[in-house]
């Protein structure tokens, strides 16, 4: 099987406002939980389940001691794991104290072996993201409005992510351009936080 990508443009982090290059990204498949994970392994090797799973929790708990003991650990040619830390900012080590060190992140290197097998396995081939925007398009707010009003017709309300995508505007652009709409009485907002949708103003 093949994996698909897709093509986005790159941010413009010097705020040019000149068209970017493109660059790939996966589009995922989903995620496989451990269930379903280990259902593949035994069917691949024949092993039984409940030893896979056994030996799957032995593993973690092993790894996490290991690691909170503050070793590192190699994962056979996958690769290794270790842990590293973070305080406040201090001038002295006298300034310290053992209570103000914590677990920063758990972190993964992953082998160059490891890296060559599944580059070995890859099967590449052009998809479509369905999570993101197409490609930006200049519009003026009455061209926008309008995609509103029809996209208002068929469905009762539209979110900010729904705005983004049909208009091609980044997420900054589509909540000036919808508080615009709500200035001008065209458009209401209902909800709050990430909640928040947009409908036509009642006559």
């Amino acid at each position: 099987m093949s994996m698909h990508y897709d093509l986005y443009e790159t941010p413009d982090i010097q705020k040019t406002g000149e068209e970017q290059p493109l660059h790939p990204r996966v589009v995922f498949k989903g995620t496989i939980d451990q269930d379903e994970f280990l259902d593949r392994v035994h069917l691949f090797t024949g092993m039984s389940r409940s030893m896979l799973s056994g030996a799957l929790q032995s593993f973690q708990n092993e790894l996490r001691d290991l690691l909170a003991e503050g070793w590192i650990v190699e994962m056979g040619d996958m690769g290794y794991f270790s842990v590293s830390l973070q305080g406040p900012p201090v001038m002295k080590k006298s300034d310290v104290r053992a209570q103000s060190i914590q677990l920063k992140n758990i972190n993964f290197r992953v082998s160059s072996q490891f890296k060559k097998q599944v580059r070995g396995q890859m099967r590449l081939e052009r998809g479509k993201s369905f999570t993101r925007p197409g490609k930006k398009v200049k519009r003026n707010e009455e061209e926008c409005l309008e995609i509103v009003n029809t996209y208002l017709k068929k469905n009762p309300c539209l979110t900010r992510a729904d705005y983004c995508q049909l208009t091609g505007c980044d997420k900054r652009s589509a909540l000036k351009e919808l508080n615009t709409f709500i200035e001008r009485g065209v458009l209401m907002r209902y909800g709050s936080g990430k909640q928040i949708v947009y409908a036509k103003v009642m006559e």
